[in-house]
């Protein structure tokens, strides 16, 4: 396979601005490095093919030799020359990703240590802060199926685009599971375990769209071909809901992962664990924590993010839902012992009924009986004045 075809393999698995930057990045290590990327994997292969009578530790340093080339094209990313000014922080992090994401991609992957310069972020003061009323707002102002879902589906994950845009229809739990409903899956871009929920205006969302809009397309949110929309797409329409709800974004930018940003910052200030907010993200968790974390209880976390995050209604509480199933069980005797008052009422009217109609007949005959007593007398009393004039 070429260099050119092994790069585009790899791109092809990424969303379209991701896509961009790592293209960028592959090409000025390339540069740098001088050398074509099919040398490069070529080379990253054979550092981490064993060889014969070679130590422990000679393998180990073989090894590691591309992360060490890659925290030096970081230092010349960052670093002004001749030709051009020096890259920030984040955008050097990024073009770095592309390298790394490409030997992952070919079962190549290098394990950065803690310390490395490449970790280093900044907060881009360019990113627009999104709130829950940010959220509620351009969900209900879309009219679309497919806008609301996107927005609700962003409000309960905090995944990155390119681990939603990839979700198949297949994937998705049992929506017809009691929400919360817990979702694990692996993230497309670092293989992460990511573990949240899905509310039940997601769910709610998710069985009429996916009635409304069937497909032979295994994405959830399909294109017109065989893939899935890509990020511009989804961010050109954040920006038309801002706009359409009247949210001044100004000249900051408003993109998917300012979902990612509010979940994770609304969390830490609930003071929701950071493992857990990173479980349910699906960023990488210190793997000594992992199996520990693997029986943790979202729904707990999520409930209690969904108080301040929930787009429609309230949560109700795990205390309020013994209350109300205390309330439903006494509603429930009170229909029991309604229903039996009514049986009891409804025979008690049936005798009176009878009882009634066993009175107006006995009143019938008692009426007749004198009627019959009084013509009997009658006739009597006239026989004694036939008798006394014959006298």
């Amino acid at each position: 396979m070429s260099g050119e075809n092994v790069v585009e393999k790899f791109l092809g698995s990424v969303g379209l601005s991701t896509m961009r930057n790592y293209r960028r990045g592959l090409t000025l290590f390339c540069e740098w490095y001088q050398k074509p990327i099919e040398t490069i994997l070529g080379e990253r292969k054979d550092d981490l093919t064993p060889r014969a009578n070679e130590s422990l530790v000679e393998g180990r340093q073989r090894a590691d030799r591309y992360e060490k080339l890659i925290e030096e094209f970081h230092k010349w990313l960052i670093t002004p020359q001749q030709d051009r000014d020096a890259y920030d922080i984040n955008t050097a992090r990024t073009y770095c990703l592309g390298i790394l994401q490409i030997f992952r991609y070919y079962n190549m992957s290098i394990t950065l240590r803690a310390q490395s310069p490449i970790n280093v972020t900044v907060v881009s003061v360019g990113d627009f802060v999104l709130m829950p009323m940010h959220v509620k707002a351009m969900f209900h102002v879309a009219k679309d199926l497919r806008s609301k879902l996107l927005i609700s589906i962003g409000n309960d994950l905090g995944w990155r685009i390119g681990d939603v845009l990839s979700i198949q229809k297949t994937e998705l739990p049992d929506l017809e599971q009691q929400t919360p409903i817990v979702w694990t899956r692996i993230t497309a871009k670092e293989k992460q375990v990511a573990k949240t929920c899905l509310s039940d205006t997601t769910v709610s969302l998710l069985k009429e769209y996916l009635f409304a809009f069937p497909s032979k397309n295994p994405y959830l949110f399909n294109s017109n071909g065989e893939g899935h929309i890509d990020d511009k797409t989804v961010n050109d329409r954040l920006r038309d809901l801002a706009k359409e709800a009247n949210i001044d974004i100004g000249n900051m930018k408003l993109t998917w992962h300012c979902f990612r940003d509010m979940i994770i910052s609304q969390s830490k200030n609930l003071g929701i664990d950071g493992d857990i907010i990173k479980l349910m993200v699906g960023k990488a968790v210190n793997k000594s924590m992992l199996p520990y974390l693997t029986g943790i209880d979202v729904k707990t976390a999520f409930n209690r993010l969904q108080e301040v995050t929930r787009i429609n209604g309230s949560v109700i509480k795990e205390e309020s839902k013994d209350i109300i199933a205390q309330l439903g069980k006494q509603v429930g005797d009170l229909s029991t012992r309604l229903e039996q008052q009514t049986k009891t009422l409804e025979e008690i009217t049936k005798i009176v009924t009878e009882s009634k109609a066993d009175l107006e007949s006995a009143k019938t005959d008692a009426q007749r009986a004198l009627a019959q007593v009084l013509a009997n007398k009658q006739e009597i009393l006239n026989l004694l004045k036939e008798k006394e004039r014959k006298s």
